[in-house]
């Protein structure tokens, strides 16, 4: 059969008249085969893009370039997709993430207290600053807030 295509799923015979399988079965997958990024995305359920940073940053393998493309092996694809350190399966933060808390109010006792000098005689940065020992970034935000108190 030189120059022509074998049919899917054909077997050849060996001399010994025993049938050898064909080399991927009929609707399935080759184990030993090789994906595309876009492939391997779909085996991992995440975009192109992250498969190829998860190569440069070794949390997959550089995987086989070839023609201009890089391939992965599928069992590697399959075996990702199933180890238990899933970075692409955590989006945004986790629920006990500290960081997921609202923010904290801020009690300063010299709020208080530039509140009540506010209320005797108006206050500048330049006072906070000299009256508490602060920065005057820090000054301006004690006096915003003694403001804001001394409002309500």
């Amino acid at each position: 059969m030189s120059g022509g295509h074998w049919a899917t799923g054909v077997r050849a015979e060996a001399d010994g008249g025993e049938q050898w399988p064909a080399a991927v079965p009929q609707g399935g997958d080759h184990p030993g085969g090789l994906l595309t990024d876009e492939e391997t995305s779909n085996v991992l359920g995440i975009r192109e893009a992250a498969v190829r940073a998860y190569a440069t940053t070794g949390y997959l393998p550089a995987g086989t370039e070839r023609h201009g493309r890089t391939w992965w092996p599928r069992r590697v694809a399959e075996a990702r997709r199933g180890a238990g350190d899933q970075h692409h399966r955590t989006p945004g933060r986790k629920p006990g993430d500290p960081r997921n808390r609202a923010p904290r109010l801020r009690h300063a006792p010299r709020i208080e207290e530039i509140a009540e000098l506010t209320t005797r005689a108006p206050l500048i940065t330049a006072d906070v600053v000299q009256c508490c020992g602060v920065g005057q970034r820090i000054a301006q935000r004690l006096l915003a807030a003694a403001r804001t108190r001394a409002g309500s």
